[in-house]
């Protein structure tokens, strides 16, 4: 494999970082080149004290990172000083090269007192790339299996290879992971799915890639028009979508890994192999979906907010000048009361005639509000709010309509009535655009209201009943009513793994957390941790006893703790 072609993980700063000498202050330099009795005892057997010195630097860089290092006399230098006037206060030299044969023996010797093995394609290979194609399963994208590429290396007490084997290592354990996910949609996607996902790519439909990439930017009606389109065009296609990533049986990081790939490379799509191109658009549609419905239901509920906002202002404002108005029209009342006593008025003449002469001083509107200011009534402010819905319409008609028909509702106990009726109006809405009888449900109204919603003949006006409906949504959102597509809104049991699924699937389950810690039983674990802590404890004891009296950083400490 080329150096060019090889899969980039690390960047290059991360790439020196890990494999390039590391640089000490003399703290650091106190508490890597500082030996126990083993180590002293190891080292010295080293005949000539330069390359003790040598022994001694290379200990400690690999105490700091596990890696086999091949630094040059200029890049230890300091480090070489600090060493010898630390341990051998007579000692100096000059610049000096290790031969590979040199430098193989006194890592083979560090490697020995630190307990670790040096790395072997043929005897550790398969067992890493073994490891790594079930941590794949949980996350597959290449920095997070090269982390845990280096996890299991230092569980298992290995050094840590060069850069391009573990770039290749992981090049191999992707490649395989998607080699399989690569069949498994041959197996599971229909000639129809898959002629979609083409023709998505192509843009030879007539909905583009481009549109469904498009997703709306605030609330404004355009905006959310963009995801009720994507919407459309997509929900056809969820339930194939959905069967052939259950068959994949991708956890929720893969997922989200391989949708991010389409916005990744974009319209550059298209050159990505066939099977690639189906993978990330399964993957892709999936969430697409899932944050379209997202997007429309805080759309929904913000521009309810809006209008109930507005209703309420404009009903105090209405009320107000219908009480200022009615006391400006007192005085007209009084030619209506005159009618009643006027013995120019035939005896015989219909209530209606009379009614006509009065509403020449005053309309209907007016009259009542002169009512109510007599008897010292003002109008209902809740009636002022759904006289303000009514010029509405249109929002409730076009905007709010079409959103709603995109939003599945479940309840609780206490809101089952409500959620049917939430159901039964999405039903009607979307096969007739009009709510039918069957929709209305007065069991529902609060006795107060129902008047307000009623027309003359005594039937629910079906319009401002719609309007009930969508009111009652934005303040049940808090677990009463749930939105089982939306993530945000989703009831707290979506989000578990299912009883008869933990019940017998548990052992593989939490093997897949790639947390050994949660299957052991705490009275063995506990205990095992304490010692382990005490030990640290002692390590940092013994530094500070046998270091100067100065106080130690909290990087030492937290280097010891490590």
């Amino acid at each position: 494999m080329s150096r060019n072609k090889r899969l980039s993980i690390l960047t290059a700063a991360e790439v020196e970082d890990l494999y390039g000498v590391p640089s000490f202050n003399e703290s650091y330099q106190r508490f890597y080149f500082m030996l126990n009795d083993k180590e002293l005892a190891e080292i010295s057997r080293i005949r000539q004290r330069k390359y003790r010195c040598v022994a001694i630097a290379l200990l400690g860089y690999f105490k700091c990172k596990p890696v086999l290092l091949n630094p040059r006399y200029k890049s230890m230098q300091d480090d070489l000083v600090f060493i010898a006037r630390f341990h051998y206060r007579d000692l100096t030299f000059r610049r000096f090269s290790l031969k590979p044969d040199q430098k193989s023996r006194i890592y083979a010797r560090v490697l020995s007192i630190v307990g670790v093995s040096n790395w072997n394609d043929k005897r550790h290979q398969p067992q890493l790339v073994e490891h790594l194609c079930t941590c794949a399963e949980s996350w597959v994208e290449p920095r997070a299996v090269f982390d845990a590429a280096i996890e299991y290396l230092a569980r298992q007490k290995i050094a840590i290879p060069a850069y391009s084997t573990l770039q290749k290592i992981v090049s191999q354990v992707i490649g395989q992971h998607q080699k399989r996910l690569h069949d498994q949609i041959d197996a599971a996607c229909s000639q129809g799915l898959s002629t979609m996902l083409l023709t998505l790519v192509s843009g030879e439909g007539q909905f583009t890639f481009q549109q469904l990439r498009q997703s709306a930017r605030n609330f404004t009606g355009t905006e959310l028009q963009k995801e009720i389109a994507v919407y459309h065009h997509i929900q056809p296609w969820m339930t194939d979508v959905t069967t052939v990533l259950e068959s994949l049986s991708l956890s929720q990081k893969n997922q989200q890994h391989y949708a991010e790939r389409v916005d990744y490379y974009g319209a550059k799509l298209k050159r990505q192999s066939l099977a690639n191109q189906r993978l990330y658009l399964l993957c892709y549609l999936q969430s697409r979906h899932q944050q379209g419905l997202e997007r429309i239901a805080e759309g929904f509920i913000h521009h309810l907010r809006q209008v109930k906002q507005r209703a309420h202002q404009m009903a105090q404002e209405r009320v107000y000048r219908d009480w200022q108005k009615a006391a400006r029209n007192v005085s007209k009342a009084a030619d209506i009361l005159h009618l009643f006593v006027d013995d120019s008025i035939d005896p015989d003449t219909s209530f209606q005639a009379v009614q006509q002469r009065a509403f020449q001083f005053l309309n209907v509107s007016d009259l009542n509000s002169v009512c109510r200011y007599l008897s010292n009534q003002k109008q209902s402010a809740e009636e002022a709010f759904w006289q303000h819905l009514d010029t509405e319409s249109t929002l409730r008609a076009g905007l709010l309509r079409s959103l709603f028909c995109c939003l599945r509702f479940d309840g609780t106990d206490k809101t089952r009535r409500l959620a049917g009726a939430l159901a039964q109006a999405r039903l009607d809405l979307v096969a007739g655009n009009r709510l039918g009888d069957v929709s209305i449900d007065q069991r529902l109204l609060p006795k107060a209201t129902r008047p307000l919603l009623s027309k003359p003949d005594g039937s629910i006006d079906k319009s401002k009943y719609e309007w009930f409906l969508y009111l009652q949504i934005p303040n049940r959102l808090n677990g009463q009513l749930t939105l089982p597509e939306v993530i945000r809104y989703r009831a707290l049991e979506d989000d578990l793994v299912k009883p008869e699924i933990w019940k017998n699937q548990k052992g593989s389950l939490v093997e897949g957390t790639q947390q050994p810690n949660i299957s052991e039983d705490p009275k063995r674990l506990i205990p095992r941790m304490a010692d382990e802590l005490t030990l640290r404890l002692h390590e940092v004891s013994h530094y500070l006893e046998r270091s100067d009296t100065r106080c130690p950083s909290s990087e030492h400490l937290a280097q010891i703790a490590a």
